[in-house]
C-alpha cells in the first residue's frame, strides 16, 4: 500500500505522518513539503505500474494548493481516497458547505483518520447497492451521459434537454405542462405542445431503456422526475464540496440551455466564497 501526506510544515508533516503510520502500520508512505514535489512522486509510481491508495493533503501549500494537487492525483489514480487536513474550525467548514468525511481538522489523529475511513466503508456499502450500473452524468460545459463508460445517444436532442433539466432539479418533480415550458419556452400549451411534450418523455424513456438505465426516471401521473441515487454527477458532487468536482468547473454549466443559468450563477457564487477560504 502506498500513501501520499503532503504538508508544507515539517513539524505538522511529521506529526501527521506518524498518525498515519498507527493506522497504516505497513504502507509505504511518501512525505512532502509541496505538492509540486508530491506530483513527482505520484508519477515516479504511475512509471512503476504501482497504484497509490491514500492521500492525506493540506490545503494551504503555496503556488500549488490541496485543491490542485487533488485534482492531478484523482486524474492519475481515480480510485485514490482523499484527506483534507485542515487548520479551521468546524464552524468554518460548515459555513463553507464543507461535508465532514474527506475533512480532517487539526492536529490529526489516527482516532480520526479511523473514524472517517469507517463513515467511507458505510457510504460505500450504500453506494453500490443503489449502483449496479456505472452511470455519470457530465453538466460542467456541455450535458453528457456516460453509462459504463460509453456516452449515451438520445434520439432527439429535446429528449437529451429533458433530462438535463430534471437532473438540475435534483430529484424534484415536474409536471408535463412545466416540462412544456421549458422546452419551448415562447409557445403556448396546447393539444398539440402536450402531444410534443408527451414524444419527447417516451423518446427519453427509450432511449435510457436502450441501455438498461430506464429506473433512473420517476413517472407519477404528469409528473417526472429522476432518481439522484443511481447515478453520479459532477454537479451534486460540487454541492458537497468535493475537492475534483470544484477543480473541474470553470463557470460553465450545461451552457447549451439558457434555463441553467441560475444555477450556473449560483455555483459561481459558491466557488467565490470557497476561495476566499483558501487564500485566508
Amino acid at each position: 500500500m502506498n500513501i501520499l501526506v503532503v504538508d508544507d510544515k515539517q513539524m505538522v508533516l511529521n506529526s501527521m505522518v506518524e498518525e498515519v503510520k498507527l493506522v497504516f502500520p505497513n504502507a509505504n508512505i511518501y512525505e512532502k513539503r509541496s505538492a509540486e514535489r508530491a506530483i513527482d512522486d505520484v508519477l515516479e509510481l504511475k512509471g512503476k505500474n504501482e497504484i497509490l491508495d491514500y492521500a492525506f493533503l493540506d490545503i494551504q501549500l503555496g503556488k500549488m494548493n490541496g485543491l490542485s494537487l487533488a485534482g492531478v492525483l484523482k486524474k492519475t489514480y481515480p480510485k485514490i481516497k482523499l484527506f483534507f487536513c485542515t487548520a479551521y474550525s468546524e464552524y468554518a467548514i460548515d459555513a463553507f458547505g464543507l461535508c465532514a468525511k474527506g475533512y480532517l481538522l487539526k492536529p490529526v489523529t489516527a482516532k480520526q483518520i479511523k473514524r472517517v475511513l469507517d463513515e467511507m466503508v458505510e457510504d460505500w456499502k450504500d453506494t453500490s447497492a443503489n449502483l449496479p450500473r456505472d452511470i455519470r452524468v457530465q453538466t460542467f460545459g456541455d450535458f453528457e451521459v456516460f453509462v459504463d463508460g460509453k456516452n449515451l445517444k438520445f434520439e432527439r436532442e429535446k429528449a437529451k434537454e429533458l433530462l438535463a433539466y430534471l437532473v438540475d432539479r435534483h430529484g424534484a418533480s415536474v409536471t408535463t405542462e412545466r416540462i412544456a415550458a421549458i422546452l419551448w419556452e415562447n409557445e403556448n400549451y396546447d393539444r398539440k405542445l402536450k402531444n410534443r411534450t408527451t414524444a419527447t418523455i417516451s423518446s427519453l424513456k427509450s432511449s435510457l431503456k436502450k441501455e438498461g438505465i430506464e429506473d433512473i426516471l420517476v413517472k407519477s401521473w404528469n409528473h417526472l422526475a429522476v432518481d439522484t441515487s443511481k447515478f453520479k454527477c459532477d454537479a451534486y458532487d460540487y454541492e458537497k464540496m468535493d475537492a475534483v468536482a470544484i477543480n473541474s468547473f470553470r463557470g460553465e454549466y450545461m451552457y447549451a440551455y439558457s434555463w441553467a443559468e441560475f444555477t450556473s450563477g449560483r455555483y459561481d457564487s459558491i466557488k467565490e466564497e470557497h476561495n476566499k477560504v483558501i487564500v485566508k
